[in-house]
């Protein structure tokens, strides 16, 4: 979701979207980019007195955003309960998660009719989940951790 949301804002500030299998025609004083598996987004510029053969210098920065990935085979039934079994994924402030509402969202790979795989995104827009707070005296460990959460 959010690699859709830089690319609408890159197009929207006069970035050009390259094709990594294209040979590319970068020009001074161009701003460009391109995006990979709908999660990864690189982009650059070149610099206005830049001339062929000089070199240049990349400064790069990783990303991620901390959440709560559903697994493969996640859903599950106890005590008349349906349970999405997830894995974390970052570094979160995972107790800020707790006793909230949350949806669901993100990139889905589906089958298309011709057997193919499609990347889809979505989005669902009402709560759907919430991860409840263990009871403090049912915590036996002294240091709490998700680990303990999330089996």
């Amino acid at each position: 979701m959010y690699t859709a949301e830089a690319k609408r804002q890159l197009i929207a500030a006069g970035f050009h979207l390259l094709n990594e299998n294209d040979e590319w025609d970068l020009r001074p004083g161009g701003r460009y980019f391109f995006t990979r598996n709908m999660s990864c987004l690189v982009a650059f510029a070149v610099g206005e007195k830049y001339i062929v053969g000089n070199g240049f210098h990349v400064i790069a920065a990783h990303t991620d955003s901390p959440c709560l990935k559903l697994k493969p085979k996640s859903a599950s039934s106890k005590s008349n309960y349906l349970m999405l079994n997830v894995q974390t994924y970052g570094g979160g402030l995972w107790h800020t998660w707790f006793d909230r509402d949350l949806s669901v969202a993100g990139r889905v790979i589906v089958r298309a009719s011709d057997g193919s795989f499609l990347h889809k995104l979505v989005k669902v827009k009402r709560p759907l989940l919430r991860v409840p707070t263990l009871a403090i005296h049912l915590n036996r460990l002294s240091t709490y951790s998700l680990n303990n959460h999330f089996k």
